[in-house]
């Protein structure tokens, strides 16, 4: 490494003084920063002089502004010793003086990351560029997002937005899911009859036709995104086995089937342009099992192609010494050894993942964190919207994927140094020093969503300064509407009951969404008890008397089996079945009118979630008064999946159900 050059390796915001804001705000964060003066100077007109090499990047060359000198823009093919070997194709290196722009990158990979940082600097700093040397590479090769589109349909257009968002952040894989037991989404001229809409359970007769998925190949890799197309088979297989009438799949003709299938698959598309083939072959049931040797057939079909084959863990097993890629998918599996993985394990699954907890997951979960011989390809995260959305639009609002685009791709593209499953659901205390890369991240995802994502559903507020303190749990033994102190006799630092003291924990919690208990990460949770009524409370200041709006919510639905998992959705006039319950200044806050209330079960995931969740519904209206408001949470569980609580102020942006911060407004832990 050049010894010029200022590492940010030990704090993401160890140099935040030193450099101008639009190298603060870049997303991801580059691995090496010199700054030099002057900070900003106007671009004017752009005159681009890439190398031969670098012709397919012409297209999104920026072109600057209209006032100010002209600067020329130089990309040239130059070697990047300085970066691993494994991605020295990816790295690149950028130097910004007044008039002058100068990128040097080995492969076009590199070029192209290179320029997603030089435009999020024009984008950053409205038209302006801060001199500077920024030399970069990534830490995973593999970085992107996985869509389930055989559950539900996504159209084109909205796949080739997210696609937008991928490019721009430094990813580079888009792993398409194309079928499910719902629908076969993939047009097939051999085989019509899976297009047939008495095939599908869901938005019937929606597929993309052979000429949409090209498009969509193409369309990814003009802006350096790769489509890993799969087809889940031999489970998850319902659409198949109902379009060709077969109970079982291992009727003989599915052999010969599936194995054309492939290879019409891998006719649409060069294996320089879509490598990668993913045969799925998890959650197989009995009625769907077949003989590995017809898997290997498929695989063998893949790989006569040209492409090298995915599959998931415990899936796909064909041979001690191949090289196929095996993809993880829970907290409990493992890699095999000496074979390539992608991770997509724990909070990657973000159609679990609230959204405020997205933060505590990019910061503090470590992508592929197996040691050797384990060989970590890259992660992708993934939207698995299992339950019926009512459209394409949901699965991306619902799922909150375009924070988690821009939050993962630091996470994917620095990597993490280590792995700290006691965040992966809550943040650090702020007076922890690993609070501040949250901090950083989350300061710098707000100048990108004020930025980038105004007409995009983008459900994200800052969470970083407020300050809870919470308190118990009480044993309500089982009785979840059973009051306690907090509530009965005011906020005091203590109380006793039953000959037993109780007092709100010291250090407060900086977060929106608090999990006194959380469903899958255990380390995380807030206390070690699995039940009781646990109180938390925050004080406002609030610079006038005024109305404002509050993300509340003490459900968390998944969007795979929401009301299965965790339990029926609340009654009317309740915040939640376990009787949950919210105060402002000692008066209670009125929950919405539910539009589903009292459903639950697993029959209801054919019923589009609505209104369930604080994120996808207006925000609750509340007035706070000039100066200091107390807020009080009441956080009961006896049963269900999740015990979570969220609360925040914002204030609509007045573009869908999009938020921002309410400005002005100050916390404060209560003790």
């Amino acid at each position: 490494m050049k010894t010029h050059l200022v590492l940010l390796a030990v704090s993401y915001c160890a140099l935040c003084g030193a450099l101008s804001q639009p190298l603060n705000q870049l997303l991801p964060v580059p691995r090496a920063v010199q700054a030099k003066a002057p900070h900003l100077w106007k671009t004017g007109v752009i005159e681009a002089a890439p190398d031969a090499a670098f012709e397919p990047l012409r297209p999104f060359l920026p072109e600057g502004g209209k006032n100010g000198s002209h600067t020329r823009l130089v990309i040239k093919q130059a070697r990047c010793p300085y970066a691993p070997a494994d991605v020295r194709d990816q790295a690149y290196r950028l130097a910004i003086t007044p008039g002058s722009v100068l990128i040097e990158a080995e492969a076009l990979p590199g070029a192209r990351y290179a320029l997603a940082t030089l435009n999020q600097l024009l984008a950053l700093g409205d038209g302006s560029l801060p001199a500077c040397e920024i030399t970069d590479w990534p830490a995973l090769r593999i970085r992107g997002l996985l869509h389930d589109t055989g559950r539900n349909f996504q159209p084109v257009s909205l796949l080739k937005e997210q696609i937008d968002a991928l490019a721009r952040y430094k990813h580079n894989t888009f792993h398409w899911h194309l079928t499910d037991n719902p629908g076969w989404r993939l047009e097939s001229k051999k085989y019509p009859q899976l297009q047939a809409p008495e095939t599908f359970t869901r938005f019937k007769g929606e597929f993309y036709t052979q000429e949409q998925f090209k498009d969509v190949v193409a369309y990814a890799k003009a802006r350096g995104v790769t489509v890993i197309p799969e087809f889940d088979l031999p489970g998850h297989s319902a659409a198949f086995r109902a379009a060709f009438g077969f109970s079982q799949m291992n009727t003989p003709e599915v052999r010969g089937i599936v194995r054309e299938l492939i290879e019409e698959l891998c006719s649409l598309a060069p294996s320089e342009d879509m490598p990668i083939i993913h045969l799925g072959s998890d959650e197989v049931q009995g009625h769907e099992r077949v003989p590995d040797e017809w898997i290997a057939e498929w695989a063998a079909a893949a790989k006569a192609a040209g492409r090298t084959v995915m599959g998931w863990n415990h899936g796909i097993r064909t041979g001690p010494d191949d090289r196929m890629i095996q993809h993880l998918w829970t907290g409990h599996s493992k890699p095999w050894p000496n074979r390539p993985y992608i991770d997509s394990q724990n909070s990657y699954y973000i159609n679990h993942v609230d959204p405020f907890e997205l933060l505590c997951a990019a910061a503090y979960q470590k992508p592929c964190r197996f040691a050797p011989p384990a060989e970590g390809l890259g992660a992708l995260f993934a939207a698995w919207n299992d339950d019926r959305a009512a459209s394409g639009h949901d699965v991306i609002l619902m799922n909150a994927v375009y924070p988690a685009i821009v939050l993962f791709s630091d996470t994917f593209w620095r990597g993490r140094e280590k792995d700290e499953p006691t965040l992966y659901a809550r943040l650090p205390h702020p007076r922890d020093p690993r609070f501040a890369l949250a901090r950083d991240l989350e300061t710098r995802l707000i100048a990108h969503r004020n930025l980038f994502f105004t007409r995009l559903p983008f459900p994200y507020a800052a969470q970083t300064d407020f300050r809870w303190q919470i308190i118990g749990p009480f044993d309500h033994r089982g009785k979840t509407d059973t009051p306690f102190p907090p509530e009965t006799e005011g906020l005091a630092p203590s109380y006793t009951l039953g000959g037993k003291t109780y007092a709100w924990q010291k250090e407060p919690f900086a977060q929106g969404t608090l999990y006194p208990q959380h469903f899958w990460f255990n380390a995380s949770s807030l206390v070690p008890e699995k039940q009781g009524t646990l109180y938390a409370a925050m004080r406002i200041h609030s610079p006038k008397r005024q109305t404002v709006g509050a993300w509340i919510g003490f459900t968390a639905f998944s969007r795979s089996d929401g009301r299965a998992r965790d339990g029926a959705t609340p009654l009317t006039g309740q915040w939640s079945k376990n009787h949950s319950a919210v105060w402002l200044n000692g008066r209670p806050i009125a929950p919405p009118l539910w539009k589903h209330p009292g459903i639950g079960g697993h029959a209801t995931k054919e019923i589009p979630l609505a209104d369930e969740d604080y994120f996808y519904r207006p925000p609750t209206p509340l007035t706070l008064e000039a100066g200091w408001n107390t807020i009080l949470l009441r956080i009961p569980k006896s049963n269900g999946w999740k015990w979570v609580a969220t609360f925040a102020p914002v204030e609509p942006t007045g573009r869908g159900l999009n938020v921002r911060e309410v400005p002005g407004l100050r916390y404060e832990a209560p003790f």
